[in-house]
């Protein structure tokens, strides 16, 4: 392929980018709060911005950056289902009828114009459930990718190596 991005090249770039994750010469601690910190953008409308946003929370709370910009990275795809998971979080809190019964219903310019536009229409139930899912999910995301790198690194980096 001239132009694309060949199979092989994508699952090279992927071990690539987990091997300098895993051979990273920082502590367990220092990569589990940066692919914590750099998930938490995902859990909000960003416009694209996520990634950036987590880079510059890793630099503010001085952890990796590298694994701020995977936790941000992983985020992106998976959006309608973050989005979706906050409308039935915060309807559940607030006790609030769902404005978003299916994954299909997830529209990005719905979001936006509820979370920005109207606060009291659906923008609120969302935005709890933001903040409950961001807690959840950050806490989560640290405790396994710090057990990960405290007790498995050498194992995963020589799964990686074949």
């Amino acid at each position: 392929m001239k132009y694309g991005v060949s199979r092989m090249s994508l699952r090279r770039r992927i071990k690539y980018y987990l091997l300098r994750l895993f051979r990273i010469k920082v502590s367990p601690q220092e990569v589990a709060c940066g692919l914590a910190l750099g998930f938490i953008p995902s859990w909000f409308p960003t416009f694209g911005l996520g990634p950036l946003l987590s880079i510059g929370m890793a630099k503010a709370f001085r952890v990796n950056v590298i694994a701020a910009l995977i936790g941000g990275v992983i985020g992106t795809p998976i959006w309608p289902i973050l989005f979706f998971c906050n409308y039935k979080v915060g309807s559940l809190i607030l006790e609030r009828q769902h404005k978003v019964d299916e994954i299909e219903d997830v529209n990005y310019d719905h979001v936006v114009n509820e979370t920005l536009g109207s606060l009291q229409s659906g923008g609120i139930t969302f935005l709890t459930g933001a903040c409950v899912n961001m807690i959840i999910s950050t806490i989560a995301i640290y405790i396994i990718v710090y057990i990960l790198f405290k007790r498995y690194r050498g194992t995963i980096l020589q799964k990686i190596n074949f």
